[in-house]
């Protein structure tokens, strides 16, 4: 019964989306080509030593799932896919990075005939690399504009030690027991977001 569901309801959706070419392609959503809302991450870290690079990244989701149809008997919409926007981080000092993004980078688009679709920035997430290996921190927006900057604490032995098995290596809280009892052991990356004035 759950897989007729599901199959119907893919079949909706797929007539309701080919139905007329004025709607956008929610498989290929389109950019803003004309982005006001300019954001500034900064990051900051006291890491151990130099880093081959740093970059962000910005996650933008559709955030009115009514804009898209529904399966009533399944309780989900078929959103359409997120994107990433890739961030160029410039130094700004010693310990210190800057990059900038526009929040509002997506258009908003009709794609199902619902009404447009408002996409809007979700995530931010700075990335500092060395030897192969990114240390991440991040924190979705709405966090970051509520509370502020937000911190991710890393074993500096991680960053000391060549790990060719990890790509990634995952961050602690300050409230972490092992970071509260061994805070010479461990190195924070804070990432910190704010809206700039137009």
């Amino acid at each position: 019964m759950r897989l007729r569901l599901i199959g119907s309801f893919l079949l909706t959706l797929t007539l309701v989306t080919g139905c007329s070419m004025t709607h956008g392609d929610p498989r290929n959503p389109k950019q803003n080509p004309h982005p006001t809302e300019r954001y500034e991450i900064t990051a900051t870290t006291d890491g151990p030593g130099p880093w081959d690079s740093v970059s962000a990244y910005v996650g933008y989701d559709v955030v009115t799932p009514q804009c898209t149809p529904e399966a009533k008997f399944l309780g989900v919409h078929a959103l359409p896919r997120d994107v990433g926007r890739d961030v160029e981080m410039t130094r700004v000092g010693e310990k210190t990075w800057k990059g900038y993004f526009h929040r509002d980078f997506m258009l908003d688009e009709d794609y199902y005939g619902l009404g447009a679709c408002h996409w809007d920035a979700t995530s931010v997430t700075a990335n500092f690399t060395v030897h192969g290996i990114r240390f991440n921190s991040g924190s979705r927006l709405d966090g970051f504009l509520r509370k502020g900057p937000q911190s991710n604490f890393f074993r500096k032995s991680f960053y000391e030690t060549h790990l060719p098995t990890l790509n990634s290596i995952p961050g602690f809280s300050s409230i972490n027991p092992q970071v509260v009892q061994q805070p010479d052991a461990f190195f924070s990356i804070t990432v910190a977001v704010n809206e700039i004035a137009p």
